[in-house]
């Protein structure tokens, strides 16, 4: 009788630990959002009418990922995690997660009868737990709101498009890329290193 009344607190410490051990992974594919933040950019070359390689950096920006997008428009999606108000007084600051990267008609009758590709641009944990606290644990939950957010923008080669994340989700600047230009006799061309290294 005494190795099982010992027995149960144990096993009960160890489910425990298992739990709290796959929320912290689960979290760790979230990153820390506590301001506005650079967090990806993108290049466009124009291979036909409607049709762009896209270059995607983010994170450090050292690893580039290369896609082909049809349409007139690009759009990258995010799911942010915010939390309650006591679990940010425990430095739960909201985080978010790049999750899809596609191509965007203007017209609604294009959208639906042209060619339409979407990718996955981040990894993802084969089970969500979050999804599910949020659900099933309402009321107890830490989570005050988790929801996705997008930004698109038209597709134009001759920019570069920074996306940056805040608070309130996904926003977009571009800034027109400097061409290879003479300056006299010698040619001139412009160098941008995104990576941290």
């Amino acid at each position: 009788m005494r190795k099982l009344i010992w027995g149960f607190p144990v096993t009960i410490l160890v489910l425990v630990g298992l739990s709290v051990g796959l929320v912290a992974w689960n979290l760790h594919t979230y990153n820390r959002l506590t301001d506005e933040a650079l967090i990806a950019k993108l290049r466009f070359v124009q291979v036909a009418p409607r049709h762009y390689q896209v270059e995607l950096r983010s994170g450090d920006f050292c690893e580039q990922q290369r896609f082909e997008l049809f349409g007139d428009e690009w759009r990258l999606d995010a799911r942010f995690l915010k939390w309650k108000p006591l679990a940010n007084l425990f430095g739960f600051d909201a985080m978010y997660r790049l999750e899809r990267l596609t191509g965007r008609y203007r017209s609604i009758a294009d959208e639906n009868s042209h060619k339409h590709q979407a990718y996955e641009v981040s990894h993802r944990p084969g089970i969500d737990l979050l999804k599910y606290l949020e659900r099933d644990w309402k009321y107890w939950s830490p989570v005050d709101t988790y929801f996705g957010s997008s930004v698109y923008e038209s597709v134009d080669p001759a920019y570069e498009y920074s996306v940056y994340r805040s608070q309130s989700g996904l926003l977009v600047r571009k800034e027109l890329l400097a061409a290879a230009h003479y300056e006299g006799d010698a040619l001139v061309i412009h160098i941008r290193k995104d990576c941290q290294d």
